[in-house]
């Protein structure tokens, strides 16, 4: 991926918010969803454009999908986590739990 192309998906807010939550390590999509505060369907979306771009790694487990940011991109873009950082602090929102209907 081209740094432009990062730049671009970092500029969403909402993708920027999940991807600081993420930095903190592996979390369930309702957990995300929760947290975030936004339709699930808008979160699935945003979490599928950061897969197709290979930002974030997803494990299943049983009904559950959890994701987490992919080492790989921290260490080819060394600038990454610093914004992912400075993003958690202006985002900050504590960790929900999940909804489970």
């Amino acid at each position: 991926m081209k740094v432009h192309e990062l730049l671009r998906i970092l500029s969403n807010p909402t993708r920027l918010q999940i991807l600081s939550l993420l930095l903190e390590g592996e979390l369930c999509v309702c957990q995300i969803y929760a947290t975030v505060g936004t339709s699930q369907p808008n979160i699935s979306q945003h979490l599928n454009i950061l897969r197709q771009f290979k930002l974030v790694d997803v494990r299943k487990e049983g009904a559950f999908v959890y994701y987490s940011v992919k080492k790989r991109s921290l260490q080819e873009y060394p600038f990454l986590e610093s914004i992912l950082q400075n993003a958690r602090k202006e985002y900050s929102k504590p960790l929900k739990a999940c909804k489970i209907n």
